[in-house]
């Protein structure tokens, strides 16, 4: 067999370390996936050993590091911890308590698995240091009402508008000033950082990283000109701001040796940095970190999405990444470079390896969107990889979807410990019609066929991929586009039957020896109840795509939804004047929060023809002029229009499904026509029929 990556699947010596490949699995994880136990459970040991199963060489595992160890073998280091360690990791993608003894055995099982891959155990050692009063800790601001930490809204912020309290967040993420941090807090945030480090290691890790990137550490702070006024040592010139990383680094090379593997997660440019001065910091740095992971100066552009993101460019940081490659190699200096955000494409990949632009392809979602990752790279099927479609749903708790870890595009994942008992193997080989070509009867069709069935699949229009024919017309759906793509292309694949410019009906498929139907007929779209809304001058926002060309100036979009947003931003894209009204407090309420509303609305802001009505209390009607509505304060007001374009969700059609039941074949319904959804319901939904068949 050919190796179509050799570079990306090298190995690669990292102090005594080898990686297998030059694939390494970031930290993050779908939320809610360890649950609130304190311990490793069964349910995350399984998603990280598959990550090393799946081709990670190196795989994350982030903590809730609350308390001390109770490993009494060394009594100093754990005074230390217990006297120092001041805060507590809040993270919902695990909560494995390390001063928990019952944690001690699950944490080495964990280990054990990643080993038994031949990959390797990274974690992050946190330090913290003394602080008096109220004050926030490093990367934390108090809410307007004064309060820290978590309570009444994500990351502790407690506002009322939406809007406002996502910029807040994004001002968090500035860092706070570090003028009034003594010398002895400095070395307590060492020897306690020190001190964890040598708690985790004899658990069996064999890697360190430290979180220096968009000002989420105490050193990255002093490193961050934003932050940094201090005229001591530790400010003013790049080397001393950059003296507490260092005086970091070279203490935990003391403890662990020349040879131990220590990364650092550093923003190369962005708010209180830039590219001349991180050069400058990764020389400094020779000798004491191995490998410079390149991220973005800002925590939502790290986790790029089709607003900030494209095709030809899916990583923002690549061009940093390459330029620090370059400039240590004409220095002579041997430091690795790593580079993520975004990096799912085996051929991309291999590419930046291949030129020389990085020396490690760091990635998270590429792990989660598809549980076979490594394995269709190895056998030379990398065609076969499922896309991202860069929704963010997998990575922090959203408003949207708060309790559930999944992945819009790989079912698998939230419940990977039960697939030995949910999907069980075909006994039999049956003839399986599909009723509908959209994301839902497209993965039940490939699901069934994958799994021995012999499916035709019926489609009522000239081409398959159902509603998401849409992803075709705006620039920032390039990443849907790609999957709906891939989905067509794993239908024909798969040696399904494709029969298109065709509407089944029951009669249609009588006589025709099926075993088993399954519907995926799709939804019908609704319009809001308000006066009007049936004119000459409304449309729904389905029907616009691809009809840019032919509508007027001035349009108004009704619904603030993701799917309205979203509608609006494409026709002001195109060139309309474009106004989205809502009821809501922010657009796009139901969209993911995690790095995505955020991304979006700095996208629609910078719109100029883009305008935004919110907190609309009611909409009195539409007439041919326009939208007469209550506004948030209770004024009668309205805005003139050529077009009305009205966003009001669908609604299932439960009575046209039902008629395909026949006692003749088992029927299945799947998708919007039972039960409106997005495109993860759609694909799950397909999927788990296809495999009780």
């Amino acid at each position: 067999m050919s190796n179509k990556y050799p570079h990306l699947l090298s190995p690669l010596q990292v102090g005594d370390v080898l990686l297998k490949n030059r694939m390494m699995a970031t930290a993050g994880m779908p939320h809610m996936l360890q649950g609130i136990e304190e311990y490793p459970t069964e349910k995350l040991i399984l998603h990280l050993q598959n990550r090393a199963r799946n081709g990670a060489a190196a795989v994350f595992l982030n903590f809730f590091m609350g308390g001390r160890p109770s490993d009494p073998a060394d009594p100093d280091d754990i005074a230390l911890y217990d006297a120092k360690m001041g805060f507590q990791m809040h993270d919902l993608t695990s909560r494995v308590n390390i001063a928990k003894t019952v944690s001690h055995n699950y944490l080495c099982q964990l280990i054990d698995a990643i080993r038994y891959y031949e990959s390797v155990a990274i974690t992050m050692p946190f330090g913290s240091y003394t602080r008096e009063g109220p004050m926030p800790g490093p990367g934390m601001k108090p809410g307007t009402d004064g309060k820290i930490g978590p309570g009444g809204g994500p990351d502790g912020f407690h506002v009322q508008d939406p809007e406002k309290q996502l910029e807040m967040e994004q001002e968090n993420c500035m860092g706070h000033p570090v003028g009034n941090i003594t010398k002895k807090q400095i070395q307590e945030y060492i020897d306690t950082t020190v001190a964890n480090a040598k708690v985790l290691k004899r658990f069996g890790f064999e890697m360190f990283s430290i979180h220096n990137a968009y000002h989420n550490s105490l050193a990255s702070e002093f490193w961050s000109e934003l932050c940094n006024n201090r005229t001591d040592e530790y400010g003013g010139s790049v080397k001393g701001r950059a003296k507490l990383f260092l005086d970091l680094y070279d203490a935990l090379r003391q403890t662990f040796g020349r040879d131990f593997p220590l990364e650092t997660l550093i923003s190369a440019e962005g708010p209180g940095v830039n590219m001349r001065d991180t050069i400058e910091l990764a020389r400094m740095a020779e000798g004491k970190v191995d490998i410079f992971h390149i991220r973005h100066g800002l925590k939502d552009p790290q986790h790029p999405v089709g607003f900030t993101s494209s095709r030809e460019v899916p990583c923002p940081n690549l061009a940093a990444a390459a330029e620090l490659k370059e400039s240590l190699t004409a220095a002579g200096i041997k430091m690795l470079v790593g580079v993520s955000a975004g990096l799912q494409d085996p051929d991309f990949n291999e590419k930046i390896l291949a030129e020389g632009k990085a020396d490690i392809i760091c990635m998270s979602r590429a792990f989660i969107c598809d549980s076979e990752y490594g394995d269709k790279i190895y056998s030379g099927n990398a065609e076969d990889i499922t896309p991202c479609i860069r929704c963010n749903k997998c990575h922090v708790p959203n408003e949207s979807d708060a309790f559930r870890s999944f992945c819009s595009v790989n079912p698998k994942i939230g419940i990977e410990q039960k697939l030995g008992d949910m999907t069980k193997p075909a006994e039999k080989v049956k003839k399986v019609a599909v009723i509908g070509g959209g994301p839902a009867g497209m993965k039940a069709a490939v699901t069934c066929a994958e799994r021995g069935h012999s499916v035709t699949l019926y489609e009522k229009a000239d081409k398959l991929g159902g509603q998401l024919f849409h992803a075709d017309y705006p620039s920032f759906k390039w990443a849907l586009a790609d999957f709906r793509d891939w989905l067509i292309r794993q239908t024909h694949k798969k040696g399904v039957e494709v029969i298109l410019n065709t509407e089944a009906t029951p009669e249609l498929l009588k006589g025709k020896g099926f075993d088993e139907v399954i519907v995926a007929i799709g939804p019908s779209f609704e319009k809001p109840n308000i006066p009007g809304v049936d004119g000459d001058n409304v449309m729904l926002a389905i029907d616009v795509y691809g009809r840019e060309a032919e509508l007027p100036k001035d349009i108004v979009v009704i619904g603030g939804s993701e799917t309205g947003t979203e509608t609006g931003m494409y026709l002001a894209e195109k060139g309309h004047n474009v106004t989205v009204m809502t009821r809501q407090g922010m657009l796009s309420a139901d969209a993911a929060h995690a790095h995505y509303v955020v991304m979006q609305m700095e996208a629609y802001r910078a719109m100029p023809n883009f305008t935004r009505e919110r907190w609309v209390k009611k909409y009195i009607g539409i007439d041919d002029k326009g939208v007469e509505f209550i506004d948030e304060n209770g004024v009668t007001r309205r805005i003139d229009c050529d077009l009305v374009v009205v966003s009001g969700g669908v609604k299932a059609r439960v009575g046209d499904a039902a008629k395909f039941y026949d006692p003749a074949w088992r029927t299945h319904y799947i998708g919007d026509c039972v039960r409106a959804g997005d495109v993860h319901k759609a694909v799950t939904g397909g999927w788990a029929v296809a495999n009780q068949i």
